[in-house]
């Protein structure tokens, strides 16, 4: 691959929407429309661009309601005079126009007799909306439809002339449609449709519809969703992918390419030049997420051209060959088809001619060809010209007829495949530089079964292309092609690399995502962290266990971003394809694989092929095995298979239970009953869920081969028996569920009471270090103090204040608070034990009205001066510090800390919370330090993770990926070793400040892991920023990772030994690689 800097390839998103800006002011509709949206009795209402600026709006209104009369009211700002030309619907079926009723139609009607179409003029509004004085020329003409109640109808159908039949005005080349709603369960059908979704479901109704047809509206709709309109809460993106979805549908043959009307090869090629040209101008003029579905447009519509050339040819061939036009002959059916309606089942059936004849006539390659296009006899008769003959072999032509229809294969893909690799590098006639030599590579060595240089060459002329690409529709195509190059390439490559080999496919494979994702950023840095490691890796050679366990990191973070990737478009698609599926009527297997086949058919499907063998690869190099052990137990238990663990961490399982969680963040509660949790998710070992399943002596491992894990799952509701091995593993059998039901797990009270005293108050509302005592402050502040001279000097610790016991309690008691303390004590009276969480949050809310009495706040401003703790700069700022100081108290009332303490039989109403004041040290990394190993429990080796920026992302779940994990003998803390690398891919950053942390009389208690239950809130807003690991020198300087490894493994030795226990100790260290240590507490 060629040396760049990667980092360039992330695309800016800046609003690049340059067609002139949406202004409703420059529509003399716009106050129109808008009101129709807001009126409660209009049921339906559209907006149709007419062409110049023209619009015109039907609104169809119920006042009282489906039952009752109808009136559907047109107003339109066209400059001639126009009239309707219209017919009328019954029933669900398309139908032909029917004649509307007489009593419907309107005074001066033209309604020849035996007529199914009639002519109505609009006249010139003279209504009150219709005044626009902000557009003095402009008039506005309009017309009344009347409905009464029980007419039985379902639909207006209609188009629009002027005056004097100059001019017709069509929907996207067909007939309008409008709804007349005339149930609920009709409205309801439609009611999860955006409004664009409505208007594509119901153009779709149309008794005419071909590919012209659709692509005319394609094309209008792209306009009209650029200048604003028809543009939800999803914004242009989500409009943009609802095109898209349109689009698929009908490239997937889900939707008619002809319905009772013929379209010639011209007239068809034309709407396919218009549509594409519009996709690439809607190219130029969006970017990011939007520009991606734009971009994926063109994949479903071919390139058009000249189409009429499909038409001439085959005449040309026939007459050439001598093949005479006789009626009852495939060759005549086939020809008769392309005349009256090519569509892109031309390619397939040209494929399969061309089979049977290299084939000497064989009909079988002729059948087996048209079924990997999909093609089916039936389909074949179903055409408006059927084919239903077989096809003729002429021996003494057949050479002549394969040179003739390879080249007519070309003719035909140019017109309906414009991602064809051939065509489209012929199309694009700009290509030029670097970009041309990996093209004539691709060009030359496209079928080869050297997989890599072909992925590098196309990949690499992608990259060479992406500056050309903005509103250029060839260099679209051709963009296209090549991915589909590199991911076909990656398809048939990914079986034969395998484990570590597969390494090289990475970096081409992750550049390709890049180029055709638009939110690029995180695959970017994955890119760039994948290059910058070792060679043994990138040349798939086999890595050292040093080597591997970096690779297996980032593998991690790529999985990750793979993830991501694939739920936002599953995200964004699965809606919009099961709604527009179901309206069209799409077969239900259709509609739910939609959201898959286009994840399945994109580059980050490709890159996933690679990924499950090598790190198979990688962690057998690294020595990792396929199970990583946080809390080691035996377990027994019945199987229950659930997507996340936050899903059913308050239920109470009455039998042993084993709980495979596909997400496990690292904040939540193991359920009660629980034995085991087992996950492919990756909490870090130190983080509040690892910590209570340690406390709870249940099994909690991950799991990094997902056949293994699968394995396990086909014994769901079945009684499985885990055991951990020596070597650090899980094996597992099929079990007794007796035996499990009689082991340890199966008690069904607490295995413990944990007594809790309820401090009060000291009598002050602030206490500095030197008053911290038993019953007046919590854990963390009496640990923190009890440090001072007991440390090195080269372990800071900081300054700090707290609001002890009872300060909350007291507060209510003022007379401000009056109300506020009635309202808290009626929401807690009514809290129930279970689905608590509406309630509680409507604590925290009261909590947060309470007014901080005048006395707490001088005291703790003086107590903050005589700590050395900055006090906030401004009357503002101090009003956000007390809001902090609020919040603490109240997640006193939150379900987690709820269902945590009534495990161990404590009723949360006995917790006070004391808040720790502390000044923020800017943080370049956190550390998290368990002084025993937790994960085999040695007392003789310390446990630590460290990650860029607070420790936050550590403990709380609330950064995905693996921390800098180390452990380190305490006979020998200059030698630190890595456990794994990092993979998170963002940091928690917060500026100077001060932080406000919880600090109960329910957290650090001897037997309970309650830490984690309750928040602390930082006076500034805490930021994520993008981790960039190649360019960190904890991961490029050795030395300087020793170093700060070995640094953190000491200051938790030496705690230890100053408290005289095992501790749990969270920490900082800064640019500078002072470390402070913020807060321990007793290891669990």
């Amino acid at each position: 691959m060629r040396q760049r800097d990667v980092m360039s390839l992330i695309k800016q998103s800046a609003p690049l929407l340059s067609m002139e800006a949406y202004e409703e002011d420059d529509r003399p509709l716009a106050a129109a429309i808008e009101a129709a949206g807001r009126e409660e009795s209009c049921v339906w209402h559209r907006a149709y661009g007419l062409g110049s600026k023209a619009e015109l709006l039907v609104a169809v209104r119920q006042p009282e309601g489906p039952d009752g009369p109808t009136t559907v009211q047109l107003t339109s700002d066209l400059a001639t005079s126009a009239v309707l030309h219209w017919g009328v619907r019954r029933g669900t079926s398309r139908g032909e126009w029917l004649r509307p009723p007489d009593e419907v139609m309107p005074k001066g009607t033209d309604a020849p007799d035996g007529a199914e179409a009639v002519d109505t003029a609009f006249q010139t509004c003279t209504d009150t909306d219709c005044e626009l004085p902000d557009f003095e020329n402009v008039e506005l003409q309009r017309l009344t439809l009347n409905f009464p109640a029980g007419a039985g109808l379902s639909g207006l159908i209609f188009v629009l002339r002027s005056e004097d039949n100059s001019a017709w005005w069509k929907d996207g080349g067909g007939n309008f449609t409008i709804p007349i709603p005339s149930s609920k369960e009709e409205e309801a059908a439609t009611g999860e449709l955006s409004e664009l979704s409505r208007v594509i479901a119901d153009f779709e109704k149309s008794d005419q519809m071909t590919l012209m047809h659709r692509f005319n509206k394609a094309c209008d709709l792209l306009d009209q969703v650029q200048q604003g309109q028809m543009v939800g809460e999803g914004g242009l993106a989500e409009a943009m992918a609802t095109i898209f979805v349109w689009l698929r549908y009908s490239s997937s043959r889900q939707l008619t390419w002809q319905r009772n009307y013929n379209t010639q090869p011209r007239i068809l090629g034309e709407a396919q030049n218009r549509l594409t040209h519009a996709i690439a101008k809607a190219h130029a003029n969006t970017d990011g997420v939007a520009q991606e579905w734009v971009r994926l447009m063109l994949s479903c519509v071919g390139r058009g051209g000249n189409a009429q050339q499909i038409r001439d040819e085959i005449l040309n061939i026939m007459h050439r060959n001598h093949i005479p036009e006789k009626n009852g002959t495939w060759m005549e059916q086939w020809h008769q088809k392309l005349h009256n309606n090519t569509t892109p089942d031309d390619i397939g059936i040209c494929e399969a001619y061309l089979a049977f004849l290299r084939g000497n006539g064989d009909n079988g390659a002729y059948w087996k060809v048209l079924d990997s296009h999909g093609i089916t006899r039936d389909r074949m008769e179903s055409f408006d010209r059927k084919i239903t003959e077989e096809p003729q072999y002429f021996g003494d032509k057949k050479d002549a007829l394969i040179h003739d229809f390879q080249n007519y294969l070309g003719i035909i893909k140019a017109v309906h495949e414009g991602a064809d690799l051939q065509a489209s590098a012929s199309a694009a006639k700009d290509v030029s530089g670097a970009a041309k030599g990996y093209l004539g590579y691709v060009l030359s060595h496209a079928q080869d079964s050297q997989i890599l240089p072909l992925i590098e060459n196309a990949v690499e002329c992608r990259t060479e292309l992406a500056p050309c690409l903005s509103g250029n529709r060839e260099m679209l195509y051709l963009d296209l092609a090549l991915e589909n190059v590199a991911r076909g390439a990656a398809e048939r490559g990914a079986g034969k690399a395998t484990g570590a080999a597969a390494g090289p496919l990475v970096g081409p494979l992750l550049q390709n995502l890049a180029l055709s994702t638009g939110d690029n950023e995180e695959v970017v840095y994955c890119l760039a962290e994948w290059l910058a490691l070792p060679q043994s890796v990138l040349a798939g050679t086999r890595p050292s266990k040093e080597d591997a366990l970096k690779a297996a990191a980032v593998v991690d973070r790529i999985r990750r971003a793979l993830s991501h990737v694939s739920d936002n478009l599953s995200s964004v698609v699965e809606p919009i394809s099961t709604g527009l599926g179901k309206a069209f009527g799409v077969a239900g297997w259709a509609v739910e694989l939609f959201a898959e086949e286009v994840i399945r058919g994109g580059p980050a499907f490709a890159l996933s092929l690679v990924l499950g063998p090598l790190e198979k690869g990688l962690r057998a190099a690294a020595e990792l095995g396929a199970w990583q052990l946080i809390s080691p137990r035996d377990a027994v238990g019945r199987v229950l298979v659930v997507d996340g663990l936050h899903e059913i961490q308050d239920e109470v399982y009455e039998e042993p239970t084993v709980i495979l969680a596909q997400r496990v963040t690292g904040e939540e509660e193991v359920p009660e009953g629980a034995v085991a949790v087992l996950t492919p998710d990756a909490p870090d070992v130190l983080s509040h869920v690892s910590v209570r399943a340690r406390n709870m002596k249940v099994l909690f491992a991950i799991c990094h081969d997902p056949d293994e894990l699968a394995k396990v799952a086909e014994y769901k509701d079945k009684t499985l028996s885990f055991k951990v091995t020596a070597a650090g593993g899980v094996e597992w059998e099929e079990g007794d569920s007796a035996a499990a039901s009689s082991g340890d797990h199966s008690e069904k009270a607490p295995k413990r009471k944990i007594e809790v005293e309820v401090p009060k108050w000291c009598g002050k509302w602030v206490v500095g270090m030197d008053a911290y005592a038993e019953g007046v402050v919590g854990a963390k502040s009496k640990n923190i103090a009890g440090l001072r001279g007991k440390l090195p000097d080269s372990i800071a610790l900081p300054a700090s204040v707290t609001v002890p016991f009872g300060s909350f309690e007291e507060a209510l008691k003022d007379k401000a608070n009056k109300d506020v303390a009635k309202r808290l004590e009626e929401a807690v009276k009514a809290i129930p034990s279970t689905a608590a969480e509406p309630k509680l949050a409507e604590c925290r809310e009261i909590v947060m009205e309470v007014t901080v009495p005048e006395k707490l706040q001088t005291q703790l401003k003086a107590e903050m001066e005589m700590a050395g703790i900055p006090l906030p700069s401004s009357d503002q700022r101090w009003e956000q510090a007390l809001t902090a100081l609020k919040g603490v108290w109240a997640s006193m009332y939150n379900e987690r800390a709820m269902l945590s303490m009534r495990k161990v039989g404590i009723d949360f109403r006995d917790i006070r919370m004391a808040v720790l004041v502390q000044r923020i040290v800017p943080a370049a990394y956190a550390f998290v330090i368990h002084t025993v190993n937790p994960t085999n429990g040695d007392e003789g080796e310390i446990y630590a993770d460290l990650v860029a920026g607070l420790g936050e992302s550590i403990v709380s779940g609330m950064v995905p990926g693996t921390s800098l994990s180390f452990t380190a003998r305490k006979d020998a803390l200059d030698d630190p070793k890595v456990v794994t690398y990092p993979s998170k891919s963002e940091g928690m950053f917060v500026p100077e400040s001060l932080i406000f942390r919880s600090d109960s009389n329910g957290e650090d208690l001897a037997g309970y892991a309650g830490a984690g239950l309750y928040d602390s809130i930082t006076l500034e807003t805490s930021t994520l920023k993008k981790v960039q690991y190649n360019t960190d020198r904890i991961m490029t300087d050795e030395a300087f990772q020793r170093q700060v490894l070995s640094t953190v493994v000491k200051a938790g030795a030496a705690i230890e030994k100053a408290l005289g226990s095992a501790q749990d100790i969270e920490g900082v260290i800064d640019s500078e690689g002072n470390l402070t240590v913020v807060q321990t507490r007793p290891q669990m």
